[in-house]
């Protein structure tokens, strides 16, 4: 965003003295292409602070399940709980 923002600065005051031939490098093309970009950084970083909050959100959601799990082994082991089973429960933590 700083670099377009640094050449349509540049091109605003040396527009006069230069003639720029392609077309896309002259301030109106520039202008939009800025706006354009710095419309779809804003939309992007709404998009990722949404992410986040939603990671966040099943983080939280999970967070005891660990400690659940631990007991759940132990209870399980305490009892005559069949082998398989008590493996197949130690992958859940």
């Amino acid at each position: 965003m700083v670099d377009f923002q640094d050449l349509s600065s540049f091109i605003t005051v040396y527009q006069a003295t230069c003639n720029l031939i392609k077309n896309a490098l002259k301030l109106p093309q520039l202008t939009a292409l800025t706006t354009t970009s710095q419309t779809s950084l804003n939309d992007l970083i709404t998009k990722n602070t949404s992410y986040n909050n939603k990671v966040n959100d099943i983080v939280k959601a999970f967070s005891g399940l660990k400690t659940l799990s631990a007991r759940l082994v132990n209870a399980l082991e305490t009892t005559d709980a069949a082998a398989q089973i008590i493996i197949k429960t130690k992958t859940f933590r």
